[in-house]
């Protein structure tokens, strides 16, 4: 995966209709025109049922640029395009909001580092980018190394006693302890999974805050799942102000002890300490759970990780000085990453005309960037649905385009949390390989889908120590 900085290059602008780099007419954004899927209420139901998958008829049937007729925001124009993404993201992103759907996120993060558009957006990012350079992540080496350890010997007493277990859970426990040492200097596991359960259900509540069927019910009246959502809000309230009243939070919490003493507003705090647990602690423990998964599907993998892990490490758990030689470990985070994109789509919102991939985009266009069905685009990716990590391979000539690979956004706007993600999973996939075996303990995993992609019901396996 490229750490190369992505620019940002002043674009012209789109006369309407008119492509701004070839000057050829461009086309209207079509989509479905026969009933029932014209029809914004049958289709926001059947996008509600299965978002993916909902998502991948619609690239199929209609192609790259479609017009998808669903609410609240009909039409919504969904882009799976890669030069559509980079002129978005990248060539002309000035032109391109957050929009209207960044509203419902708003409900958990506030004005903050994923809400705000790019001029107030940099200032929260210049002032939390210390705690997610290189050596801030190295100097937090030893909390993830003994993260890791922990996990493992857990894992060592499920496969004593024949026991299956969720990866999901388990995946969960790690990332809060890692995250929660790093933003604000706590094992945020350690409490029964209570600030874990507030972080999935918050992603839930900000995707049906979109257009769920609890806002025609009455504010005032007490659903199950408005108190689930309250009980959330609560909960990460409780983090927060902990984090706001602790003086020294020793090593780790480098990140609210920036936003404590910036100049940022003082609702900061909670904007973005929030937007980076919300960003960072599901996605990377789903990423983990995917690759993990799809690792103990095909034995060719599994075989390739424990040659490698065998051959350099020896027995011993892998530390980041050790991921630059764990190559084939990265390679398999890599494509769980392509295959299982933990934030699977996101949105936009077109400032002013502009022609994407040769389609007309009026100005106040809702955009969904389809991260989804830019992995599984077979115009470039030869055989999508296929776990294969040899597409990663180090200086292999790519087939595809940059802009079909984006688990982690593009452009300015790249999650900061990157580099941190991706040695945790390069981490663990190797350490886990090294000592076990996976096998699933029940069938196939099904993928459901809010903000994030999670496997419903979970992922249930059993671990096999692999050396006795």
């Amino acid at each position: 995966m490229t750490e190369a900085h992505e620019r940002t290059t002043a674009a012209p602008p789109a006369a309407e209709g008119v492509c701004p780099v070839t000057g050829a007419r461009a086309k209207p954004v079509e989509g479905p025109t026969s009933f029932p899927l014209s029809s914004p209420v049958i289709s926001t139901v059947a996008y509600a049922s299965d978002p993916p998958g909902y998502s991948l008829r619609a690239q199929q049937n209609h192609g790259t640029v479609v017009k998808l007729p669903i609410l609240p925001h009909n039409p919504t124009v969904q882009l799976s395009a890669p030069d559509a993404i980079r002129r978005v993201l990248q060539g002309n992103a000035d032109n391109y909001a957050r929009g209207a759907y960044y509203e419902a996120f708003e409900l958990f993060m506030g004005q903050g580092l994923l809400t705000l558009d790019d001029g107030d957006w940099r200032g929260h990012r210049k002032v939390v980018n210390p705690a997610f350079t290189p050596n801030a992540i190295t100097a937090r080496g030893a909390q993830s190394d003994e993260a890791v350890a922990d996990l493992l010997d857990r894992w060592a007493e499920h496969a004593r006693v024949g026991r299956p277990f969720d990866l999901f859970t388990e995946s969960m426990k790690l990332t809060c302890r890692v995250m929660g040492l790093a933003l604000v200097g706590k094992d945020l596991s350690q409490d029964g999974g209570e600030f874990a359960q507030a972080v999935s259900v918050a992603l839930e509540a900000i995707f049906k805050n979109v257009g769920s069927l609890d806002k025609a019910i009455p504010s005032f009246v007490p659903t199950p799942y408005r108190r689930r959502v309250a009980r959330a809000r609560r909960t990460l309230e409780r983090v927060v102000a902990e984090a706001a009243q602790n003086v020294d939070l020793g090593v780790g919490g480098e990140v609210a002890t920036l936003i404590r003493e910036s100049d940022l507003p003082e609702d900061a705090l909670w904007a973005d300490l929030v937007t980076l647990f919300l960003a960072g602690v599901e996605t990377t423990a789903l990423s983990l759970s995917w690759t993990l998964y799809e690792v103990a599907r095909d034995a060719g993998v599994r075989e390739r990780l424990e040659e490698e892990t065998d051959r350099l490490l020896r027995g011993r758990m892998p530390t980041a000085r050790d991921l630059s030689e764990l190559t084939y470990a990265g390679m398999v985070v890599d494509e769980g990453l392509r295959m299982h994109p933990p934030v699977w789509q996101f949105t936009r919102e077109a400032i002013g005309d502009d022609v994407l991939a040769g389609h007309h985009i009026p100005a106040g266009t809702p955009l969904l960037v389809s991260v989804y069905g830019a992995h599984y685009n077979p115009e470039q990716w030869e055989d999508p649905e296929r776990f294969d990590p040899e597409r990663f391979r180090p200086g292999a000539s790519p087939t595809q385009d940059r802009s079909a690979y984006l688990p982690f956004g593009g452009g300015r706007r790249q999650c900061i949390g990157k580099r941190m993600g991706l040695a945790l999973l390069q981490q663990t996939v190797a350490a886990v390989s090294g000592r076990f075996r996976l096998s699933l303990a029940r069938d196939a995993a099904r993928e459901g889908a809010f903000i994030t992609l999670f496997p419903k019901g979970g992922i249930q396996v059993k671990a096999e120590e692999r050396h006795r």
